[in-house]
């Protein structure tokens, strides 16, 4: 059965356009996903307009939604667990995830949320790992902590929050 998705199509006036695309046949180790959310970052159009992404192929990295066909083989979350996930071909309404990209949501999390955070949440801890932070290591305080004087100076250095 088909699924529509956004596709690269470099005669589109945003290199991208909707089509119906096969639907995904998850692997050993992937499960999948009815995608109910996706982001949309920088990354994605740039992907469409740079070749980079080949003509035909489902955009995306963010995508949450709830899944609908566990993993054949036993690992990762079962049928009715909302997740989240930074995989290749998010946008579309449905999703063969590995479960190693993917992570659990609470069913109160808000999805439309939880979406934003699979790029930007990896830029970040690449960030910090390309600056030698980590939770065991320290970090500068975002700013001057209660009780300081307010220069820089009087910051602190602490640890990172895991």
């Amino acid at each position: 059965m088909p699924v529509r998705a956004l596709v690269v199509d470099p005669s589109a006036s945003a290199a991208v356009r909707l089509a119906e695309v096969s639907d995904p046949v998850p692997g050993p180790g992937h499960v999948l996903v009815d995608v109910s959310h996706a982001s949309l970052n920088y990354g994605d159009l740039n992907d469409a307009r740079s070749g980079r992404i080949p003509v035909g192929a489902v955009l995306g990295s963010d995508a949450a939604g709830v899944v609908v066909r566990a993993a054949a083989d036993g690992t990762g979350p079962a049928v009715g667990t909302p997740v989240v996930a930074l995989t290749s071909g998010a946008f579309a309404e449905r999703v063969a995830i590995d479960v190693t990209a993917l992570a659990e949501v609470s069913k109160s999390s808000d999805p439309a949320q939880a979406v934003a955070l699979p790029v930007v949440g990896v830029a970040a801890l690449r960030s910090l790992r390309a600056a030698g932070l980590g939770p065991d290591k320290g970090s500068w305080s975002p700013g001057p902590p209660a009780g300081s004087d307010g220069s820089p100076s009087s910051w602190r250095r602490g640890p990172v929050p895991t």
